[in-house]
């Protein structure tokens, strides 16, 4: 943070640069990460008091802790421009007419041991003078660039007053230029705020006798500034000892973000007489500090690649084994070694200083991804160990009821005649296959054979190549489907996160190998090729989920599926093996309910544009409408590729029609 003087300051606000810094000479801060119509102001927070002050004061540290807003400056942290004061108000009040900034009493209790000096006067006068003139050339620039601007300012309601909410509304239309239905507004989104373990109330009306000069001067000084004063409940702070509960803080201050932009740009539409969406109000760039922890975040989850240390090494001569026993003695999966220390990824991940980021929804991404990377690691480090089941529960989920009754409804369908005694072509006919699909569909990546996976066909982002199982083969149809999965949206996405600002979209969000199977299925079912072979493969994986579970043993799971499903025993032994390598692995329960989910959001006719938010990368369905919002603001790029069979959807049968209709 630099120190600045009024001057510099002011020169940079007429000139609309971005600026973090303290003022010269006075105990304030000022924040602009971009000019948008919502100035907040905290006036009470500050603690600074000069040497001469405190001689002089008649008061102890508890009459201070009464009378000082302490912590009321963490609130606006989140704010993309506030003025925080860092000077107490027992040396100068802002909130008091200029001749009076230098209280003598707050309501009956007396301030001063001994008089303040001249020299005491005049430093807080001119501090006093500093902080509006500041204010007054912020306020123009905000008005001359948006015609209107909203200030919020920002109080501890003291824990004595009784009979007011968690959030209490100081300013009242009648004495105020914020206009009644504003501050209605204001008052209905305050008491949305979800905050842990508390309920959230409301109040308005007045509440000090400590003045009101920041709105009486708004009103006088800027025709085309609305200003109300906000008062919170100390329900943040601790108060014996006066620190912070850290997750309150951070929820309050992120539901004063969300709530402020909402009633600023209701203001600003009322103001202007056009709609303005919040949208509107947030900044346009990604902020230098998302993208260096983008960048940073991109480098420790290299090497992170959870199928390549999953697949085991020895699976062919396992299921060789296996079968020649016929099923009598389970597999003895090896698995490659952790090219990694995981423990020092672990701890330089919860180390990137995300608390740097402000705003709250992209804080909260990040978040939650560096989670979701530590429960890979914790994965990774656990692959043949006992511990490998809960972790991969705690990644990836369990089946529930629904999944399961989805699954058996489609086990019990009839047989179709057609799908079967079609002509099956090798892997080397299916690569060829791929290469030619993937250059009439514009997409730039390369086709391998591999002894190392378990699909018949798998994409790996980080080469951009589709791999091909070397034993695999298909029918013509299931060549099709396998190229509107792997291709159509698995490879696309791959090359549409490649071109983002944000490397976050290559690493997947949480949530993302659900919604990538459930788009990669849908591209199937949209392309005509969906059979009832492949969502009875699906299901059976949902079944395989549940005994693996259930019962942990590999030799009933396979008999469960030859003898109660008529599975062959090397498809059987495909699907079990998915299921318990690691020591079980339950991912492929989310093919099918992805599916679901990703079929309700097609099929949505209020959603049709906005599953293509979802395709901008590895995203995850729960942050659709964050995703729809960052392309609203051009903050991530829209996807340049597109599954052709989202495109141009061909029909399907009537009967896989009809099966389809019926997953709930």
């Amino acid at each position: 943070m630099q120190t600045l003087t009024e001057t510099q300051i002011v020169d940079l606000i007429t000139r609309r640069q971005p600026l973090h810094a303290r003022l010269r000479g006075g105990g304030l801060r000022i924040r602009i990460d971009e000019y948008l119509p919502l100035v907040c102001t905290v006036l009470h927070g500050g603690t600074r008091l000069t040497a001469p002050v405190q001689q002089r004061l008649a008061l102890n540290e508890d009459q201070r802790r009464q009378l000082e807003e302490r912590g009321s400056d963490w609130l606006a942290e989140l704010m993309p421009v506030a003025l925080i004061v860092d000077d107490s108000r027992l040396e100068y009040d802002l909130n008091q007419p200029a001749a009076h900034a230098v209280r003598q009493q707050i309501g009956s209790l007396p301030l001063w041991r001994r008089p303040p000096t001249q020299r005491i006067l005049q430093r807080s006068h001119a501090a006093y003078r500093r902080f509006y003139r500041i204010l007054d050339a912020l306020i123009q620039a905000l008005e001359g660039d948006h015609g209107q601007c909203l200030l919020v300012d920002l109080h501890t309601n003291p824990a004595s007053r009784n009979g007011c909410g968690l959030f209490h509304i100081v300013t009242e239309p009648a004495t105020s230029n914020c206009p009644a239905n504003v501050i209605d507004t204001l008052q209905r989104a305050l008491a949305e705020i979800d905050l842990p373990h508390l309920q959230v109330s409301t109040s308005r009306g007045p509440l000090f006798e400590d003045g009101e000069q920041l709105i009486n001067h708004i009103e006088t000084s800027h025709d085309h500034t609305a200003a109300v004063a906000i008062a919170v409940a100390p329900v943040y702070i601790d108060a014996p000892s006066g620190a912070p509960f850290p997750i309150l803080v951070d929820a309050i201050a992120s539901g004063l973000h969300a709530t402020l932009l909402k009633v600023a740009a209701r203001y600003a539409g009322q103001a202007s007489g056009r709609p303005v969406h919040v949208r509107d109000l947030l900044p346009r760039q990604i902020p230098a500090e998302v993208l260096h922890i983008d960048r940073a975040l991109k480098q420790l989850a290299s090497g992170l690649e959870t199928l390549l240390y999953i697949n085991p090494i020895n699976l062919a001569a396992e299921e060789r084994q296996f079968l020649r026993n016929q099923g009598r003695q389970p597999p003895n999966f090896r698995y490659r070694q952790l090219r990694i220390d995981p423990y020092a990824h672990r701890e330089q991940l919860y180390r990137l200083p995300v608390d740097t980021i402000r705003e709250p929804a992209l804080r909260q991404l990040y978040r939650e991804v560096i989670d979701a990377l530590a429960q890979r690691i914790d994965l990774l480090v656990s692959i043949g160990s006992e511990r490998f089941l809960y972790n991969s529960l705690r990644y990836y989920g369990e089946p529930d009821e629904n999944d399961l009754a989805n699954a058996r409804f489609l086990l019990h369908a009839a047989e179709r005649p057609q799908e079967h005694d079609q002509p099956l072509y090798g892997a080397k006919e299916m690569l060829t296959f791929f290469a030619n699909c993937a250059q009439q569909w514009g997409l730039n990546c390369k086709t391998e054979l591999s002894d190392r996976i378990l699909a018949a066909a798998m994409v790996t982002s980080g080469r951009k190549a589709l791999l091909v199982r070397r034993t695999a083969s298909a029918s013509e149809t299931e060549m099709h489907a396998l190229a509107h999965h792997e291709l159509g949206v698995h490879m696309t996405t791959s090359l549409n996160a490649r071109l983002q600002p944000l490397r976050l979209f290559t690493l997947g969000l949480p949530g993302n190998t659900h919604a990538q199977e459930g788009l990669a299925i849908l591209s199937e079912y949209l392309s005509g090729n969906m059979t009832l072979k492949r969502l009875k493969a699906l299901a059976l994986r949902v079944v395989a989920v549940h005994q693996m579970l259930h019962h942990n043993d590999f030799r009933r799971t396979w008999r469960t599926l030859v003898e109660d499903y008529q599975c062959t025993p090397n498809e059987a032994f495909k699907i079990s093996a998915r299921v318990h390598r690691g020591g079980g692995f339950t991912k492929d329960h989310l093919y099918l309910s992805g599916f679901r989910e990703a079929l309700t959001i097609y099929r949505d006719a209020d959603k049709t544009r906005d599953i293509r938010g979802l395709l901008i990368g590895k995203t995850g369905f729960h942050y659709l409408p964050l995703l729809n919002e960052l392309l609203a603001r051009e903050l991530v790029v829209p996807p340049r590729y597109l599954p052709p069979a989202l495109q141009n959807p061909s029909p399907s049968s009537a009967e896989i029609d009809y099966l389809v209709r019926s997953i709930r």
